[in-house]
């Protein structure tokens, strides 16, 4: 049983529930409301007579183009996710969240997802940050200026010449050793910033261990809403039936991982509510400072262009709506 097409599919028991352990809206309809999904879904003994057809919200690949703003699909990642939304669509598995009851929850939700995951190209954080201003604007909570200043990176000839002046020119061969050393030394140390960057800013919280445990780069934000942290790592593991926690790169590497993970925090934090009072600021919270940001004073990372790029999803799906 289950979904058709695999994407959200369960195994039974319980046939009825979706990964969120809630009563599918297949079976338990709202009033006025059918089911668009087909019989198959029902219990062998169970005789659901006449199946009412819903209007799906569509996503097409034209579609995703106009929200991206580009004239083609880009090969790589982009093209993995533009596959995996449009068999979302489907196969009904966005419904299945009830995202695409209506067009109004689906342009918050690819909206966001597209912001968060720079056009869908990227379904993980890097932690390569040119400037300071920058790095302080994103992460500031959690470091201090001369912090960051460390974690800012430095050219190769810039660290190199700066090594050369304070040793001075080499004499002898084991001065030249001790030189290329401490050059291999500067190398590799510039490699580990983004680890030691992410493993600092989120230590201690979301369920992950201190700097040194290495949790932070471990569990850093991946997939279409950015998953992070430990504890929902392996929460969405635990109700989708996949070993997050101990395999975090399946959100990276995986496109349908990456779909159902969003999927899963926006139904867990019941961001529908928000996207059904068309509330921009409430879902970007939600996003981007955590659910319980929600209401708040804070405004999240790249506001303006969550709003605007809502505004453009609800040019492309905002007039759709059950039928």
């Amino acid at each position: 049983m289950g979904l058709p097409g695999g994407l959200f599919a369960f195994e039974e028991p319980p046939w009825q529930r979706n990964p969120m352990g809630d009563l599918c809206p297949a079976v338990l309809p709202r009033p006025g409301m059918g089911c668009h999904l087909p019989v198959s879904c029902f219990p062998p003994s169970a005789d659901p007579g006449p199946v009412p057809q819903l209007a799906d919200v569509p996503i097409t690949e034209e579609d995703l183009l106009r929200l991206v703003g580009q004239a083609k699909t880009q090969p790589g990642t982009q093209r993995r996710v533009f596959d995996a939304l449009i068999e979302a669509s489907r196969s009904g598995a966005l419904w299945f969240h009830e995202i695409s009851r209506s067009g109004l929850r689906l342009s918050h939700f690819l909206a966001q997802c597209c912001i968060e995951s720079s056009s869908f190209q990227k379904l993980e954080e890097g932690f390569v940050f040119s400037t300071v201003a920058r790095l302080l604007e994103i992460h500031g909570k959690y470091l201090t200026e001369e912090q960051a200043k460390a974690f800012v990176p430095e050219d190769q000839k810039t660290r190199h010449d700066a090594i050369k002046a304070e040793k001075g020119e080499p004499k002898t061969p084991e001065e030249k050793k001790a030189l290329e050393k401490a050059l291999a030394d500067s190398d590799a140390a510039e490699k580990k910033k983004p680890q030691e960057l992410a493993s600092t800013v989120y230590a201690n919280r979301m369920g992950n261990g201190g700097v040194a445990s290495g949790d932070g780069w471990t569990y850093r934000g991946r997939g279409l809403i950015q998953l992070t942290g430990r504890e929902n790592y392996r929460a969405a593991g635990k109700d989708l039936g996949l070993p997050l926690e101990a395999q975090p790169q399946l959100v990276w590497k995986d496109a349908e991982v990456a779909l159902k993970t969003a999927a899963w925090y926006w139904t867990r934090h019941k961001l529908n509510d928000h996207a059904d009072l068309d509330d921009a600021l409430k879902v970007s919270q939600a996003i981007n400072l955590g659910p319980n940001a929600v209401g708040g004073k804070g405004k999240p990372n790249h506001l303006k262009d969550r709003q605007e790029k809502t505004e453009e999803a609800k040019a492309i799906w905002g007039d759709w709506a059950l039928r």
